[in-house]
């Protein structure tokens, strides 16, 4: 509409405001004067809404067309739900904008108003009402069913879990991945955490985020992904899902059960003494720690693990019957729910006889095993005998090697408590051909010669050779022999021993034969002939020996034997010859005469290349 206002043309200064408002305009000139103006009488169009669309998460998606603002300046909109907020990214009054689509969120079921209101400098223009009717809430809770509701510990259970409105649909809106934390099931005594599977296939421990992907409100297993519980704990669980507000208000009842696969023992002690009773307690559980309760009634097992002490006493436990059954051999057990006591009946006591440390376990076939030990170390008894051995079976005359004296207990367990300085005694071996003992070095360093006590110290029921002190022995006389010690109240039984002849290193005689006088005993690198009368003579072969003067075989090469005699006397036959191969005895002999007249002290000598005089000695 227009109209033509007539001003008045002596007014220099105009000023023009219009004002419109629906369908009436306000005109208004201020200032002195006259002239002419035109007036536009306009509107502000209300926006139309085109769609408004109920989702299936309690959504409602508007839509409208954008109004052309009727002067300079922006147009905004903000949106009414049945004439309060929206939520969502709706804009509200409170914060316009020019947004033409939004979505409404956490929308109730129900049917619902909404309108749009465009907004131009102080105007509004407000839609026509557009309703919408959602009939699937936002998601407020989880549903949550089972593969199966009672598991074995440790198996797999498939889980589903849907989001459900505030009235038990299927929020089908509710999808891609969503964190969700799982709880109410225990950790088992073994220490392991229920898991849920995450999208990935990481089993993921109670109480932390979970990440399952929901398809049309539904999360359910795919492989081994998304969504596998596994519980330890035996017994009952709730099963529960969380994110946000979103609960489980009726949770997922499991009982798990319990499969024995393993035995854990216990000991009255892990110290006893050896060959003392010693109770074993023995529970049977699964992989994870519980009690398997339906372990039950008569069990074959076999106990493993301790050995037969050095006196041969095998270790054994009782059976049902009270009868002591040997490690390694069947022994029925008698379970009352998952238990075998002792102190309840005849079964399950153990005797050990070894004093070590064994790792004893027990199993029924190849069903429930012990996979690790349980520690028992006997400990010693008092020593009740002693017993002899040294470092060869072969030593070599005349050479050290080292004897070792052992208190044991009457299971041939090494006593301990037998420590200190004691007074032993040697004896079985016997001097050698020229006269040398066998000694054993007491703990002073001093050889004592066999027969005699012999202070060696021991330690924790050991005398043991330390710097060639404490039992280093030494024997004399080649061949067979035994020897034994004692310390007054035991006796060792015989250590056989081959004593071996040493290396080739004196020359000495044999077959030696006086005309008279008396010859010394005995008579081999060194020889004394007394009494022997002038014109006595003296005969004898020239032989090798080693230093303890035990006869030498095959010296490997011929040896010739001078032998000499000191002034006033005579030697005939002199040199001898000792052969290559066999005994290393002369062929022949030499005869010493004494001087016809006078008293005379004469001494032989025999020596040969390499070796130690032999001599003898011959006297009036």
């Amino acid at each position: 509409m227009r109209r033509r206002i007539p001003i008045p043309v002596a007014i220099v200064v105009l000023a023009a405001f219009a004002v419109i408002a629906g369908s009436k305009a306000f005109a208004f000139f201020g200032g002195p004067g006259s002239g002419t103006a035109e007036a536009k009488v306009t509107t502000l169009t209300a926006p139309v809404i085109s769609a408004a669309t109920a989702g299936a998460n309690g959504t409602v998606t508007l839509t409208w067309g954008a109004v052309t603002p009727p002067g300079s300046g922006t147009v905004t909109y903000y949106v009414t739900r049945d004439g309060g907020k929206p939520a969502g990214n709706c804009p509200t009054v409170e914060a316009p904008t020019t947004v033409v689509t939004c979505k409404d969120e956490g929308v109730s079921i129900a049917e619902h108003s909404y309108q749009v209101i465009a907004k131009w400098s102080n105007w509004t223009a407000t839609s026509a009402v557009k309703t919408a009717k959602v009939t699937i809430g936002e998601a407020v809770k989880f549903t949550i069913s089972g593969s199966t509701t009672t598991p074995a510990t440790g198996a797999a259970v498939n889980l589903t879990v849907t989001a459900k409105d505030v009235a038990n649909s299927t929020v089908t809106g509710y999808t891609g991945s969503h964190s969700l934390v799982f709880s109410g099931a225990s950790t088992s005594p073994g220490g392991n955490a229920p898991t849920v599977s995450n999208s990935s296939g990481s089993a993921i421990a109670f109480g932390a985020t979970t990440a399952l992907t929901f398809t049309s409100g539904v999360a359910t297993v795919s492989g081994s992904n998304n969504g596998v519980l596994r519980v330890y704990n035996a017994g009952p669980a709730s099963i529960t899902a969380t994110e946000g507000s979103v609960t489980t208000p009726t949770p997922l009842a499991l009982t798990a059960s319990v499969t024995a696969s393993r035995f854990v023992l216990k000991a009255a002690t892990t110290t006893p003494a050896a060959g003392a009773e010693d109770d074993l307690t023995i529970t049977a559980q699964d992989a994870y720690g519980n009690l398997a309760t339906t372990y039950t009634g008569s069990k074959s097992l076999t106990f493993s693990g301790a050995s037969a002490s050095a006196g041969g006493n095998t270790p054994t436990v009782t059976n049902s019957s009270g009868t002591a059954i040997a490690f390694g051999s069947v022994t029925t057990i008698e379970f009352t729910e998952g238990v075998a006591d002792p102190a309840k009946s005849a079964a399950g006591t153990a005797v050990l006889y070894k004093a070590e440390a064994s790792a004893v376990k027990v199993a029924e076939g190849s069903t429930v095993t012990m996979p690790t030990g349980l520690t028992i170390t006997p400990t010693p008894g008092v020593a009740a005998k002693l017993v002899l051995t040294s470092s060869t079976a072969t030593p070599t005359a005349g050479s050290t090697f080292n004897f070792t004296t052992t208190a044991q207990d009457v299971y041939g367990n090494t006593a301990t408590s037998y420590a200190g300085s004691k007074n032993i005694t040697f004896s079985g071996a016997e001097a050698s051909p020229n006269g040398t003992v066998p000694t054993v070095v007491n703990s002073a360093g001093t050889a004592t010669p066999f027969g005699s006590a012999t202070a060696l110290t021991f330690t924790n029921g050991v005398a043991a050779v330390s710097a060639s002190k404490n039992g280093l022995g030494k024997l004399t006389k080649a061949g067979a022999t035994s020897v034994t010690a004692s310390d007054g109240t035991f006796t060792t039984p015989a250590l056989p021993l081959t004593v071996a002849v040493g290396a080739a290193n004196r020359v000495g005689v044999t077959g030696l034969t006086a005309s008279a006088g008396s010859i010394s005993s005995p008579c081999l690198n060194t020889c004394t002939v007394t009494a022997l009368g002038n014109l006595g003579t003296i005969k004898a072969k020239a032989v090798i020996t080693d230093s303890s003067g035990n006869l030498i075989t095959n010296v490997g090469a011929a040896k010739t034997v001078n032998v000499t005699v000191t002034s006033g006397g005579t030697i005939v036959g002199s040199p001898l010859t000792v052969p290559a191969s066999g005994s290393a005895v002369s062929s022949t002999e030499f005869t010493y005469a004494a001087p016809a007249t006078g008293s005379f002290t004469h001494t032989i000598t025999l020596a040969s290349s390499g070796y130690t005089s032999g001599t003898v000695t011959a006297s009036k």
